[in-house]
């Protein structure tokens, strides 16, 4: 006959295994979204409420949880986890010096994931349950970790197509580039013109922002996390018309991505204008040079095309004739070698190497390689930032009329005389005139700066002050200019060619003069 006693304990026991069985549903909840934590605090809080050492070995027999003891389960086990994992048995239990073993089969497919709980002495009714129970629990768990281990899985395939597309078209390889985003969306890419959008946000929130854009875009535009800055989203937004970033027709995605910077604070913008397709390089340089101004806008929002740019004001025809015959030596290579020669020059004179050859997809000594060989065809000085900024408009001009050559025209006016007309004066004047705005003498600092091949020690030094004055005075000018100097790109380059239009910077000695003169290449 039971005692009260007896009867007492059966009900604490009762209770104690249904807090256990609550438990064990809390972490069933928990872990719906295939969180590996989830699985660790489970197979932690059953050894710790078992009073023993319990793990959960994979498909594959990879610990999966309770690592510290995989080793000495295995050990123990031998053949019986085998028979387990392999749906021989069901369950199984193992008497030695240590204990007892029990091993329980995870699911119903085979492999099976095994969980197994070791015990100094046997197990009595409520632990064995337990530990079935657990097993239970475990099974949707593994199920749904499997399913986002897939989801991540075809997540980073996607990426990582993303990515192959947007260096095919960094390269200039268009119709191939094509045929590899149809695989992503049918058609993405058929259109006649694109604008890249750089998107940042610092604090490792890159990963939510891709996906706002995603949205924001719906699959009408390729988004890819960029390869050189982890902070930053590149969305390349085809159209096939011309309108402006906010007119809601075929460039509806990018008035959705200014949207979403208007809508998150910590999140800048930087646009281009709109290019054929083949030149995807170029707008991508446009964009990260307008994302550098739109760090000093309160809307944190910036266009390339929002300003005159010194390009537009060139002679078409005497500027394109330049363009040509100073790139006479790279046009005359084969179609194969000179396309991506010239979309790494391009980015390797944005960027730096490695910046560039992570943008592109190929290693940073390839990108040397590849400038090295340019400038010895050019026969120039590329470390030279007048050469690079000559060689900038060449290849900008060169993009916008790729068809133009010398052919028996006579030589072609040099870079200074193209650079000399009133139009041009009048806007450089105007753009070096906004450093006026600050008390310092920030025109000259930036003068010698570039004198010095954009030195700031060297720089210093000649002006008797300190780097840090003349970093500062950089850092002003950037504000007032609108454009990005440091570390360089297009905004430097055109402000290098904007004093050498005011003859405040000379083009026509260094190491950059052959491009800038009259006739090139012998």
């Amino acid at each position: 006959m039971a005692t009260d006693d007896d009867s007492g304990e059966r009900l604490r026991q009762a209770q104690e295994h249904a807090a256990r069985l609550t438990r064990l549903l809390d972490f069933a909840r928990a872990g719906e979204n295939g969180d590996d934590t989830v699985l660790r605090r489970l197979v932690t809080w059953l050894a710790r409420t078992l009073g023993g050492t319990v793990t959960l070995t994979g498909r594959n027999g990879e610990p999966l949880a309770g690592t510290a003891a995989h080793a000495a389960v295995e050990e123990r086990a031998g053949e019986l986890l085998h028979h387990v994992a392999g749906g021989r048995l069901h369950a199984a239990a193992a008497d030695d010096r240590h204990g007892q073993l029990r091993l329980v089969a995870v699911g119903r497919s085979t492999p099976h994931p095994v969980l197994a709980a070791g015990l100094p002495g046997p197990f009595d009714e409520q632990a064995a349950a337990l530990l079935t129970h657990a097993a239970g629990v475990l099974a949707p768990l593994l199920r749904a970790r499997e399913a986002e281990e897939h989801r991540r899985s075809a997540e980073h395939a996607t990426a990582c197509l993303r990515l192959a597309v947007f260096q095919l078209l960094m390269g200039g390889e268009v119709a191939l580039a094509q045929r590899t985003a149809a695989g992503l969306a049918p058609g993405l890419l058929d259109a006649d013109t694109a604008r890249v959008i750089v998107l940042e946000q610092q604090g490792h929130r890159r990963d939510t922002l891709l996906r706002a854009c995603e949205e924001a875009t719906g699959g009408r535009a390729l988004t890819v996390r960029c390869a050189a800055y982890d902070t930053q989203v590149i969305v390349v937004t085809p159209t096939t018309d011309r309108g402006t970033p906010g007119d809601g027709g075929g460039t509806a995605p990018a008035a959705a991505l200014r949207r979403i910077a208007a809508g998150r604070p910590g999140v800048f913008l930087g646009a281009s204008a709109l290019h054929p397709l083949s030149q995807v390089g170029e707008a991508y340089g446009e964009a990260a040079r307008a994302l550098a101004v739109a760090r000093f806008r309160p809307d944190r929002v910036a266009e390339h095309s929002a300003q005159t740019r010194l390009a537009e004001l060139l002679d078409p025809a005497a500027s394109r004739a330049w363009a040509a015959h100073a790139l006479q030596p790279l046009g005359a290579l084969p179609y194969h070698a000179r396309t991506p020669l010239l979309a790494t020059v391009g980015l390797g004179l944005e960027f730096t190497a490695v910046n560039a050859a992570k943008v592109l997809g190929v290693s940073r000594n390839t990108v040397r390689a590849r400038m090295d060989r340019a400038a010895s065809l050019l026969g120039a000085d590329l470390a030279d930032v007048r050469a690079r900024a000559a060689l900038h408009l060449a290849l900008h001009l060169h993009a916008t009329a790729p068809g133009t050559a010398p052919g028996d025209a006579p030589p072609p006016a040099g870079l200074e005389r193209l650079l000399a007309s009133d139009g041009l004066r009048a806007w450089a004047g105007e753009l070096l005139g906004r450093l006026t705005a600050d008390d310092r003498d920030l025109r000259r600092t930036l003068r010698v700066w570039i004198s010095e091949n954009t030195a700031v020690e060297e720089a210093a030094a000649r002006l008797g002050v300190h780097p840090r004055t003349v970093r500062d005075h950089l850092r002003g000018a950037e504000h007032l200019l609108g454009r990005r100097l440091v570390p360089g790109g297009g905004d430097l380059y055109e402000v290098v060619l904007a004093c050498a239009a005011l003859a405040e910077v000379e083009l026509g000695s260094g190491p950059g003069r052959v491009l800038c003169a009259a006739t090139v290449h012998g």
